[in-house]
């Protein structure tokens, strides 16, 4: 009976590796078709290693252990002629580790036994897709809207009536209402549409007392009046104090006295209660006119106060208030917006990339 004659054990790599912390050693050999791989390894302290694995170039795992410290004749087939990976992982923060390391092949055939192992280093190039969105212009798409386009139209003066009332004011000795009073003023607030602005640009006050304030009031309207030919026809008595057309108003040439001031919303306060107040206008007689130009605020107070001990007396008051109106027309323009018409295609573009590869000596 023939024997078959034993294949010899070679030594590919028998050496001791200094693996840092954090650090990996990779060992790269040439193995012929049909060999036994034997590996061992062994941490000369007997401290684990994280990870140790043996690759089929490329990517193929034929053997892998975790924390360990020791592998002993871990034996892999060689399935075809290639370059194996042996890698040696240390994930330790601190300590390196200190390993022997000792691979062997059996040669399957006579003709492999002196197969070389060395690994030669070869340049390639690694091809990969990358899927690019490309925007293509197909045409273009006009479209005709309608746009607004607001235009001067004209500015002028507007006069409103704010207040226009006889307030009774009681005898400084009634029992059961006070010689105190206010009115409230409220002025017209700004406005502001596409059509029209109005700014408030001033307010004026006319007081008058007993009947003799409607006689009074009749000659302001007679004056102005008599420049009907002029801008101040425009305007009220009051309007044209505010514009500046008019100077003096004619007030009561006789009856009763009454006090007056014009007053914000504390000080009316103060007033009511008979305390100190800072007025903004003030004055004392048959009546009084003024005006306000520079900053006119939202509300004021007109108060008034009776001194007679006796005899209530009865109040006219009337407050006009002038704004800047400025009004827009739409003159509407017909707008031509043409937009591009494009179209999402998606393209695979190659990356090109130089490598090298491990290949085998032969």
């Amino acid at each position: 009976m023939k024997l078959e004659a034993q294949m010899p054990l070679i030594t590919v790599a028998d050496l001791t590796l200094k693996i840092p912390a954090k650090g990996e050693e990779i060992l790269y050999y040439g193995f012929a078709q049909g060999d036994e791989i034997l590996f061992s390894f062994r941490e000369e302290e007997g401290r684990e290693l994280t990870e140790v694995a043996v690759e089929e170039y490329p990517g193929n795992t034929r053997f892998a252990d975790y924390k360990t410290a020791g592998v002993k004749n871990k034996s892999i087939q060689v399935t075809k002629k290639g370059v194996y990976v042996f890698r040696f992982n240390n994930k330790m923060l601190l300590k390196g580790r200190v390993c022997r390391i000792l691979i062997q092949r059996v040669p399957a055939t006579d003709q492999t036994t002196g197969f070389n192992t060395k690994v030669e280093w070869m340049s390639s190039f690694d091809t990969t897709y990358r899927i690019e969105e490309h925007e293509i212009l197909m045409g273009y798409d006009t479209i005709y809207t309608r746009e607004e386009n607001w235009e001067f139209k004209k500015s002028a003066q507007e006069e409103m009536v704010v207040f226009d009332k006889t307030q009774r004011v009681f005898a400084k000795t009634s029992l059961t209402n006070d010689n105190r009073t206010c009115l409230r003023i409220d002025l017209p607030p700004d406005t502001e549409t596409k059509a029209k602005t109005r700014r408030l640009t001033g307010w004026a006050y006319w007081i008058g007392v007993g009947e003799e304030a409607g006689q009074a009031w009749s000659e302001n309207v007679k004056m102005v009046g008599s420049f009907a030919q002029g801008v101040i026809a425009l305007y009220s008595p009051l309007g044209g104090l505010v514009a500046g057309l008019v100077s003096n108003l004619a007030i009561p040439k006789t009856g009763e006295d009454v006090y007056y001031c014009v007053l914000n919303a504390e000080n009316a306060g103060l007033f009511l209660q008979n305390k100190a107040f800072v007025p903004l206008d003030w004055g004392k007689g048959t009546g009084g006119y003024g005006k306000f130009t520079a900053n006119p605020q939202s509300t004021f107070y007109i108060c008034l106060e009776n001194d007679n001990y006796l005899q209530a007396i009865d109040v006219a008051v009337k407050v006009a208030a002038i704004a800047d109106v400025k009004e827009y027309f739409n003159k509407e323009r017909t707008k031509q917006v043409i937009n591009p018409r494009m179209q999402t295609t998606r393209v695979e573009e190659p990356i090109i990339t130089p490598v090298t590869i491990p290949v085998t000596a032969e």
